[in-house]
């Protein structure tokens, strides 16, 4: 007798959406990262100088604290494990309404769903690799605001400082435009799982972080098959500038514990979030309003809205164009890169590492510190006395 026919396929759920207000923020984020991690410690002149200085700090808090959680999503859904898993929630309707409702009423919820972690390690990952080329290309800048001072334009005054500092206040109420090719791919890739290329290694092997006075030096990790991302680019600061950093701090492992296990930061949980109700098909369209108010963090605008801030600070008072160069590479740069390594994990920080010393009083004091600027070197006293006659008269008693 002929075979019994085959029993239907099971259900296989919605397929996997996401709107395009997800790729659209993750593509303007994307878009400042790698402007501004390119931008180069070397200074021509003045208008050099000022023409960096707009182009780095052109970014609205809001919108790019948003797109580094979009961005964030699209990274945590190229993770099959994650995908795997929740695709199988997906072909039951009623459980695929109740872990929506879950996921939408507390972001947290995501962390104890099954390949959340892995999904979580691709996210820190990802998003702390950016934040660190940010940093570092700030740490070059700021160290060059020290180096240049030796050129004399250097040290001439800027000329229309009430007008880059009024053009530095436009910049941070002025939204990005979004590049519809780079939001396709994007969108492309979180839609198919596969696509995405990061800066960091998302395997087994991640590496060890030496903190020193130029940032975060990668090193990529031994003992597991290194992984087809690009890693980070080579340390910035002098060769031994570099060794003497090493020597003072401790050598920190990137894959401690305490950066990748829970509590994830609330960047961190709504990214997964995101992704886990796209990859359970209810991530479309009509889902879009949810999913825009889950790329607010809260923490990430709080930190990029307080470097704004300091730098309005710092424009106000700087006049030398070395000054400005200090501005660009402390409050634009490095606070931009601190702020996505802190919106990556809660124990992260590109900051270095400062010993504390005592006085001989027994007060605390930095034993390392940097000062913001040279200060002018001693005239030496000549040795000669003046000639002339000398002055005559009675000395009035005070």
């Amino acid at each position: 007798p002929p075979p019994p026919p085959a029993p239907a396929p099971a259900p296989a759920g919605p397929p996997v959406a996401l709107a395009t207000e997800i790729s659209d923020a993750a593509a303007v984020y994307v878009d400042y990262v790698q402007k501004a991690s390119a931008i180069k410690n070397q200074f021509a002149d003045g208008a050099d100088i000022q023409a960096k200085l707009a182009a780095a700090e052109a970014y609205e808090p809001n919108q790019l604290a948003n797109g580094a959680v979009a961005f964030a999503a699209i990274v945590a859904m190229q993770e099959p494990a994650f995908r795997a898993s929740l695709r199988n929630y997906a072909t039951d309707n009623a459980v695929r309404a109740d872990m929506v409702n879950r996921l939408l009423s507390d972001p947290a919820y995501v962390a104890v769903l099954p390949g959340a972690d892995a999904a979580a390690r691709r996210v820190i990952l990802a998003m702390s690799s950016d934040g660190q080329l940010v940093y570092k290309a700030g740490a070059a800048v700021k160290q060059s605001a020290y180096d240049i001072q030796t050129q004399k334009w250097s040290r001439e005054f800027v000329s229309d400082r009430e007008g880059r500092l009024a053009k530095a206040k436009s910049s941070a109420v002025t939204l990005a435009s979004v590049q519809s090719d780079a939001s396709a791919q994007l969108l492309t890739a979180a839609l198919t799982g596969s696509g995405l290329t990061t800066r960091a290694t998302t395997g087994q092997s991640t590496g060890s972080y030496a903190v020193g006075g130029d940032g975060v030096t990668f090193t990529p990790g031994t003992g597991q098959p290194a992984q087809p991302q690009a890693t980070v680019s080579t340390p910035i600061a002098t060769e031994a500038a570099t060794t003497s950093a090493a020597a003072k701090q401790p050598q920190t492992v990137f894959d401690r514990p305490d950066l990748f296990n829970q509590p994830y930061t609330q960047a961190v949980n709504r990214a997964l979030t995101i992704a886990a109700i796209a990859i359970l098909g209810e991530g479309g369209a009509t889902r879009a309003p949810a999913l825009t108010s889950l790329m607010n963090d809260g923490e990430g605008q709080k930190c990029l809205a307080m470097s704004k801030l300091n730098l309005y600070q710092c424009l106000a008072v700087a006049k030398p164009h070395y000054e400005d160069i200090f501005c660009l590479g402390q409050h634009v740069l490095m606070d931009t890169g601190q702020c996505l390594g802190q919106m990556s994990s809660n124990a992260l920080s590109f900051e270095p590492v400062k010993r504390i010393g005592f006085k001989a009083d027994g007060t605390s004091a930095y034993a390392d510190p940097k000062p913001y600027l040279k200060p002018a070197p001693v005239k030496k006293a000549s040795g000669k006395k003046a000639s002339g006659k000398k002055k005559t008269g009675t000395a009035k008693k005070t």
